[in-house]
Order: C-alpha cells, then structure tokens, then sequence
C-alpha cells in the first residue's frame, strides 16, 4: 500500500511541489520518503496560482511576532546549542514583552522547551512545544486582562543569525485563548 501526499511549497524561495511517499511493508513497518523539488512551479500557472492562494489562506491563521534574540535566548550558550549545534533545550526566560495586534503583551516566568532545525546557513526553525509563562497581562489601555499562567505550545520561530531575530508564528487558534475577540 502507497499514499502520496502533494505539498505545495509557497516560501520565498521557487515554489515547489514535494511528494511525500509512505509504503506500507509486510512486517507493518512504514517507510516514508520525501521527494522534493520533484516539479517546479511557475508562478504563472495553474499550480502556481493554487500554492499563491493556498499560501495566502495559511498565513491568515496565524500572527507574527519579532523578537530580538537577548530577548529568546537566556545566555549566549543556550542559543548556540540551539542554533549552531541544533540541540533542543528546556530553559527559563525571567521575562518577556512584546506586541500583538495592538495589545502589550508582559510575561514573566518562562519555561520553554525548543526543538530545533536548520533550515540554511543563517536560518534555523524552532518549535517551541512548551512555552508555559506566568503573570501574563495582556493590555491596550482600555482593556486590561491578567492571567496566571499561560500556555503558548505550538508556537515555532524562524531564527536568523545575521540579524539576532526570531519571527515567532502564533497559530490564532492559540492567540484567541488569551487576546480579546469581539
């Protein structure tokens, strides 16, 4: 038994489209293999024009956040571990602030663990399954709500070594729990 699963990539390097292959063997041992780069994508074209608008409606389920790196990494040994030698990492950030969508965000209390991956020389992705902060207050001045303790799990950064920032990717879902929605 095959699958074939068909990816569009819509980054801002060429789109591409990558297969994903898992064959089932005789022992229920699935192999899974990537195929990449198999056929290029024109911007132009039918498919082209799919992974534009396919990468447009992803982009709307999640908020963007830039962070300088003193404010990620605790020490310089950490983020090296991290970002040259692609180690995961349990630490603790005291705090944290930062803006989304108009609201200041303060945290404090950090725990967080990351899963790194090197995606080139100067950019590294980083999961981030546990990012567990407390004291959180999340205000605009008019609204002003505080929480205990948050839980931001599922959250990944984009690092980049020459400019010390990570773009963190909030899935809204995640951003909804705690921002006020009317």
């Amino acid at each position: 038994m095959v699958c074939i699963f068909i990816i569009l990539s819509t980054h801002s390097l060429p789109s591409l489209v990558a297969a994903y292959t898992q064959t089932k063997h005789k022992d229920n041992i699935y192999l899974t293999r990537i195929h990449d780069g198999i056929l290029p994508v024109d911007h132009n074209s039918i498919l082209g024009n799919l992974a534009n608008q396919f990468g447009s409606l992803t982009q709307q389920f999640e908020y963007t956040v830039n962070l300088d790196g003193k404010q990620v990494f605790p020490n310089d040994t950490i983020k090296q571990n991290i970002v040259t030698n692609y180690k995961s990492e349990n630490y603790n950030i005291s705090s944290l602030n930062y803006n989304l969508l108009g609201f200041d965000i303060a945290a404090s209390n950090i725990k967080i663990h990351v899963n790194p991956s090197r995606i080139d020389q100067t950019m590294t992705r980083v999961d981030l399954p546990i990012v567990i902060a407390r004291n959180v207050s999340v205000t605009n001045g008019s609204i002003n709500l505080n929480y205990s303790e948050v839980n931001l799990g599922s959250v990944y950064g984009i690092y980049n070594k020459n400019t010390n920032k990570m773009t963190v990717h909030i899935p809204i879902s995640v951003a909804l729990k705690y921002l006020p929605h009317f």
